[in-house]
């Protein structure tokens, strides 16, 4: 990509009666109103703009953090800070911006403090397919066009543009690149306004893209997702958020949850959710067995009438794991795999699937194997609950690259900030085959250093099981300095105690043995490896 300047940004968002509510979460920010919904990562990016539940960004793929600078390679723009109630800005080495969110708009003002331009770009994700340029003729999107104006449908939900430069894609994964260039020492301004798109925009949405299946809803779920695993605190319990929106009026709003838990009982027939009754949002925490899949359907009524009704086939509250490191920790194995016992799911940062390969979410977008659908297969036959996975790691990578502030450590953190707090049970880390000639001191004081910003950044305590791993061949097996350190991490209590998978040789390893990553046999065996670790330690954890 190439770059250019200053920016102001001003996203206008129709039809909030109430002001913006601010407040951090993880190290970064979530923005809510009634219509729309803001997450500042960070990193300083805007990584998430939601709109009658859709969600428009894509922060997932290539480079993206969602919105951001670039300029020779992705600029930092430092740690967000809140200034006032209603305004976030970051402070960068090259670039600075300021977000203030108010009841209908969001002012983005970012400034290039270089001589040389930069661009700012947003991602809009694949599934926004339709758009509209400033002569009102709707086109199946990405495309290219030198629009300064334009509107992209989404479902029941739309997003425009004013005031940017071109247009741009298809991108990775069928992304729209939306482009402000912007000379140095100069600034512009953007509107951007999410709102609900009428009938007639989603019907030409609709004739472009037959698959679309927006219909007019009258209740928008936020939370759960399908799919979506919630964290248990204990044996038997959890807590699942359910919020959205009943758009249609109403009197009262309801849910019901069916399934079979794992022990206990389900609230039992209709219970009721408080609700904002001007806006109809509504954002409740329900304790729930450990179980699923569940099923919820919610439902709105006026005078006992049902108005309003949206139904989640699928969400469960059972273990969840963040995992990263290098390549072993992502998608590089031989072949993609498969979970099996269907009760496996992966967590991309925008939206959970079930967790065949190639997992959703890494930094490196890798397309193969993982060791991960077995993992999950795993602990689903020891603890029958659903398992949820957050996979975040980047092949070939080394320690010094996973550091506080770095890419790396951004990219995970913000998927630790969108589990949130108690979110997940822990962090899996898989990485070493790039530092096998560091001084083992040198890299446990990195990884000290990776672990302990994490858990400061995130707000809360959870531990990181790191596996010792060093295999490069045939020819080398195994490294001293690596297998070192990882064993220093263990024994001076800073990690858990993961798998040895510098034992996994021979056909264990693609190119008939003579690789680095894993084979088929091999993805199944280092996913029942670390499922064994982990239940080692969480055995312990629930039994008290």
């Amino acid at each position: 990509m190439k770059c250019l300047f200053i920016v102001a940004c001003v996203f206008a968002l129709a039809g909030a009666s109430q002001a913006a509510d601010v407040k951090p979460q993880g190290n970064g920010f979530a923005v809510n109103t009634p219509v729309y919904s803001v997450f500042v990562s960070g990193n300083g990016s805007i990584s998430s703009i939601k709109s009658g539940g859709a969600e428009f960004l894509n922060a997932n793929v290539g480079i993206s953090r969602g919105t951001y600078f670039y300029q020779d390679g992705v600029l930092d723009l430092g740690a967000p800070v809140l200034a006032g109630s209603d305004t976030v800005k970051t402070d960068g080495a090259k670039s600075k911006a300021s977000y203030k969110f108010a009841d209908a708009s969001i002012e983005v003002h970012v400034e290039n403090t270089t001589d040389k331009a930069m661009s700012f770009f947003f991602i809009l994700g694949s599934k926004a397919n339709a758009a509209a340029g400033s002569d009102g003729q709707w086109q199946k999107a990405p495309l290219v066009a030198d629009w300064k104006t334009g509107t992209w449908v989404l479902g029941g939900s739309k997003i425009a543009f004013k005031g940017i430069t071109r247009i741009w894609g298809p991108w990775e994964a069928g992304t729209q690149v939306v482009e402000c260039i912007i000379e140095g020492g100069k600034s512009m301004d953007v509107t951007v306004t999410p709102s609900k798109a009428t009938l007639e925009e989603a019907k030409h949405a609709s004739k472009l893209n037959p698959e679309s299946d927006y219909s007019p809803k009258d209740m928008t779920v936020m939370s759960p997702r399908n799919l979506q695993v919630f964290q248990r605190q204990t044996l038997t319990l959890g807590t699942v958020t359910l919020s959205g929106r009943a758009q249609a009026k109403h009197d009262k709003v309801e849910f019901m949850v069916q399934g079979s838990p794992l022990a206990g009982k389900l609230p039992k027939g209709w219970q009721p959710i408080a609700d904002d009754k001007v806006t109809g949002a509504f954002n409740q925490k329900v304790s729930m067995p450990a179980g699923g899949w569940y099923k919820l359907t919610l439902r709105s009524t006026l005078k006992g009438k049902v108005v309003g009704s949206q139904t989640i086939e699928k969400f469960g509250v059972g273990e969840v794991f963040v995992t990263a490191g290098q390549s072993n920790s992502t998608n590089c194995g031989q072949e993609k795999t498969k979970q099996t016992s269907g009760m496996v799911s992966s967590f991309s940062g925008t939206d959970w699937r079930i967790a065949d390969d190639p997992q959703p979410g890494p930094h490196d977008n890798s397309q193969g194997g993982s060791p991960w659908p077995a993992f999950g297969d795993a602990m689903y036959a020891k603890y029958k609950v659903p398992i949820g996975l957050a996979v975040t790691g980047h092949g070939g990578t080394s320690v010094n690259q996973w550091q506080p502030g770095d890419e790396l450590h951004n990219w995970m953190m913000n998927r630790i900030n969108q589990l949130g707090v108690g979110g997940f049970r822990a962090v899996l880390w898989h990485q070493g085959e790039s530092d096998v000639q560091m001084d083992p001191e040198e890299y446990v004081m990195k990884m000290t250093r990776a672990i302990n910003a994490s858990t400061k950044l995130a707000g809360w305590q959870y531990p990181w099981i790191v596996a010792q791993v060093s295999y490069h061949n045939e020819n080398n097996p195994s490294w001293p300095n690596t297998r070192l350190a990882h064993k220093l991490l263990w024994d001076r209590g800073i990690a858990l105690e993961g798998p040895d998978t510098d034992t996994l040789t021979g056909d264990m390893r693609d190119y008939d043995g003579k690789g680095i990553h894993f084979s088929p046999k091999g993805l199944s065996v280092h996913g029942k490896m670390w499922a064994k670790c982990v239940q080692n330690w969480l055995d312990k954890v629930l039994s008290k």
